[in-house]
């Protein structure tokens, strides 16, 4: 029998042990669409969130930001000038790797700096949107016109899969899901200390403001009234879990995935790359890279097999089941 080859993952979570280990760092060191990342990419954008990821389950990592990736392959489309990636070496893996090109290699970032690993904390959310009224009587009449009168969902349509995995011409429509990737300081923290006022960071929408570019970027978070028929426990909210369920999202799959054997060899490392078959293999040659395992992407890794197993923790499965569901 062959001894399981996937990383069996414990991420560290919580707002305030990341935002220690920030602190800590920075004194030492100075089929499906899936879910869109939060990116607000000019000054003064703004959106509005529902954070489903409370602030005791956010998961933080060491992570390398803004890598620049290796030539793509010549019949893509599009590809990214730089892409991030967590740390081979991250404490959750437990050692699985024992290997981060990027850090072995001393790979410089896009502005030319050491590509040294940050905490960044990653957590999931549903993008929503302001409505104002409009002068119609469904929106409160003419006296709210250009006012603010309520918050909705933004709607994401997905093409409906068959057995075989192709599209069957029918589109679903769920909540607007997104991934948050960000820093604890200029962004996670505003959400911690509102988290020190409200205990909870699910219970309301938060209005996001980006103030400055490039690296000199803060993000401005302003809650907004909560709707009491919308919180963790409400018919309401059973919608979001649904909606992460049916996708098959999992914030932790997510994560591992940047991690993972395939997505080193697809972006960043040139001695290998990956083949038609998703198989990780030297550069230039149909063999297993020496010393490579073959491994699924961690996403793949992390979803049920036929059996109902995954390969991750029981408390780990769990979390991923009940993530966004309503509290019991």
């Amino acid at each position: 029998m062959t001894a399981s080859t996937n990383p069996v993952m414990s991420f560290r979570r919580g707002g305030s042990a990341a935002e220690q280990a920030e602190k800590e760092a920075n004194v030492s060191s100075g089929g499906r669409r899936g879910p869109d990342y939060f990116s607000l990419r000019e000054d003064g954008a703004s959106t509005v969130v529902r954070l489903l990821t409370d602030h005791d389950e956010w998961i933080w990592v060491d992570q390398h930001s803004f890598v620049p990736t290796k030539p793509g392959p010549k019949d893509a489309e599009k590809w990214p000038e730089s892409m991030t990636s967590v740390c081979r070496y991250d404490k959750a893996f437990g050692g699985h790797y024992s290997d981060c090109y990027i850090d072995d290699a001393k790979i410089k970032n896009k502005w030319g700096k050491l590509a040294s690993p940050r905490i960044r904390v990653w957590a999931l959310a549903i993008e929503r949107e302001l409505v104002r009224g409009d002068g119609s009587e469904a929106l409160g009449g003419p006296s709210m016109n250009g006012i603010v009168v309520g918050v909705r969902d933004k709607i994401d349509e997905i093409d409906e899969l068959d057995a075989e995995g192709k599209a069957t011409g029918i589109k679903l429509k769920y909540p607007r899901i997104i991934v948050i990737n960000q820093p604890m300081k200029g962004f996670f923290s505003n959400l911690k200390a509102l988290y020190g006022l409200y205990r909870t960071v699910c219970d309301r929408d938060f209005e996001i403001t980006r103030d400055g570019t490039g690296t000199d970027t803060n993000y401005k978070i302003v809650p907004i009234d909560p709707i009491p028929e919308l919180k963790p426990g409400t018919p309401a909210w059973e919608k979001y879990g649904q909606a992460v369920a049916e996708r098959e999202i999992s914030l932790d799959a997510i994560v591992a995935d940047k991690a993972s054997d395939e997505y080193y060899a697809r972006f960043f490392d040139p001695s290998k790359t990956v083949d038609k078959d998703g198989n990780v293999v030297a550069s230039g040659s149909a063999a297993t890279t020496s010393g490579m395992v073959n491994l699924p992407a961690a996403a793949e890794a992390a979803a049920p097999a036929p059996d109902g197993t995954t390969g991750l923790p029981a408390d780990l499965q769990a979390r991923i089941r009940n993530l966004g569901a309503p509290a019991a």
